[in-house]
Formats: C-alpha cells, sequence, structure tokens
C-alpha cells in the first residue's frame, strides 16, 4: 500500500485517524492524501458573514478549508519524521463519499482511513455517518475506521469475521494479509453460528482460506451464537485482546446488515478498535 487517502474535517477524531495511519505505516514508503471537501450547506468556523450569497459564502469555505489543511499538514509533519512518508492535500467542493470515490480512482489510492466516533458521547451509532455512508459506496479500495479515543498500538491480533458462503481469492484477501504483516499480527478467523457444523460449499471455502492465510500465522474459531449477533462478536473482541476487525463487505452480508441494520444491533456493535472493511469483487 503506497497511496493513502485521509479525510480531514480538522476534528481531533480525524487528526487522531491520520496519525493512527502513519504509525500503522511508519516502515512503509507511503504518499498520504489529507482530503476536506465543503459545500453550501457546511458550517463556517469563522464568526464572519460573507458579504454577499453563493459565491461569496463557497469562497469562504475554501479559504476556511485551504487554511485547516495547512494547520493539519504542518501539525502532522511536526509529529512524523518519517522520511518515508510524504503528504499532499486536497481540498474540493463536492459532496465527500462522491470526491472520495473520485480521489480512489484518480490517484491509485490503496487505502481510505477515516475516523469513527466509536464510544464517545453519540453512543446510539457504532461509527459515523460519513463513515457508514463511504462504507456503502466504497468498492474499490479498502476503508480502514479508526476511533477516536486510542492511541496507536502495534497491531498484535486481527480477527477475521466470516461465514465461508462466499469464495475467496487473493486478491481480495490481499488488504488482510497487508495489515498482518505489518507487525506479524496472527489472524483469529471468527464464525459465528448457531451451527458449528459446515455443508460443503464452506467446507472449502474454508480450505481456500486457509491456503492464502498460510503464511501468517492463523487459528480458526468457531463462537456459537444464539440470540445476539453483533454483541457476541463484540464481546469476543473484547475478551480476546484483539487490536483489529477485518470483514469482506459483500451483499448481503453481516457487515451490509449491520449498516443499514437497526440501531439496537449498532450499540451491540460499539467498536472500540481499527476496523478494515474489505471490498469484494461481487
Amino acid at each position: 500500500m503506497k497511496h493513502i487517502l485521509t479525510t480531514a474535517d480538522f476534528s481531533n477524531n480525524a487528526y487522531n485517524a491520520l496519525f493512527y495511519a502513519i504509525q500503522l505505516l511508519r516502515n512503509r514508503t507511503c504518499t498520504f492524501y489529507i482530503l476536506n471537501t465543503y459545500e453550501e450547506h457546511t458550517p463556517l468556523v469563522s464568526k464572519r458573514i460573507p458579504t454577499g450569497k453563493g459565491h461569496g459564502l463557497l469562497d469562504q469555505l475554501s479559504d476556511e478549508s485551504e487554511e485547516g489543511l495547512k494547520t493539519t499538514l504542518h501539525r502532522i509533519v511536526l509529529d512524523n519524521e518519517n522520511t518515508n512518508h510524504v503528504f499532499k492535500t486536497i481540498s474540493t467542493k463536492g459532496d465527500l463519499v462522491e470526491t472520495i470515490s473520485k480521489t480512489v480512482v484518480k490517484n491509485n489510492i490503496d487505502l481510505v482511513v477515516m475516523g469513527n466516533k466509536g464510544t464517545t458521547a453519540a453512543k446510539a451509532i457504532f461509527m459515523g455517518s460519513s463513515a457508514v455512508k463511504t462504507i456503502k459506496a466504497m468498492k474499490l479500495c479498502p476503508l480502514l475506521t479508526v476511533p477516536g479515543e486510542i492511541d496507536f498500538e502495534p497491531v498484535k491480533k486481527i480477527a477475521f469475521v466470516t461465514d465461508y458462503k462466499r469464495h475467496f481469492d487473493l486478491n481480495v484477501l490481499s488488504p488482510l494479509l497487508f495489515m498482518a504483516s505489518l507487525f506479524n499480527a496472527p489472524v483469529r478467523i471468527i464464525r459465528v453460528s448457531e451451527s458449528k457444523s459446515l455443508n460443503k460449499t464452506q467446507k472449502s471455502n474454508r480450505e481456500i482460506l486457509k491456503q492464502y492465510l498460510d503464511p501468517v500465522d492463523y487459528k480458526v474459531e468457531w463462537i456459537p451464537n444464539f440470540s445476539n449477533k453483533p454483541k457476541t462478536i463484540n464481546n469476543f473482541l473484547k475478551n480476546s485482546g484483539t487490536d483489529m476487525l477485518a470483514m469482506i463487505n459483500y451483499d448481503k452480508s453481516f457487515l451490509k446488515k449491520l449498516v443499514q441494520g437497526s440501531l439496537v444491533k449498532k450499540v451491540s456493535f460499539n467498536l472500540d478498535i481499527p476496523f478494515l472493511i474489505i471490498p469484494s469483487e461481487d
């Protein structure tokens, strides 16, 4: 992964995600693109009222975006003396999610990193609305969401949740393998289901997955679940000392249902660790 896109709304949450990314990739040569977008309804930072409507407001929003990015760039350069890292800023008018998708294509982005509200005062959601919208739209590269409360620690254990119902290939699994390789983190393959038994297709897919994960230390586990799957996964993550969660965003997958599902499920799945969402090729 050489080209990383991070989003900036100039909050501590967003900066923490950027800082986490540079620490995560500290031993890799990378270019970080720091993106800020604005639209007519974007709140102004300053108290000054624009002299005119429309163009005057957008001019002020553009100025604030550029100034905010300069401040962020100055801060991250001071916080990061790694000569392997190059930083570039992007300020543009437009919808955030649409701009992310266009920037991914234009700059050959390998990973998008966003802040995740996580377990802040907004306890009714398991991540911020921008992250949720990006998960739904992201088709071309993986997304890593980072809770604003965490300090960086080397990744020592990754949980990969799957039901083995889809075929695996190396291209889809490469982000997971890459994350595991950064700090030689073992991968715990987690299946949460009422039944421990697998059908023929699931068994075949599991064996294929094991072959692809052969370069890393991995363990296959089954967790019985009879009521609340999000809560079961969340409890496992907390009790096992997992540092990162990874899922593939298949159509009709657990992740898809979680993003589009009820508030109760989202509250049960309030993550406090980084979450790697890998797009499928379906």
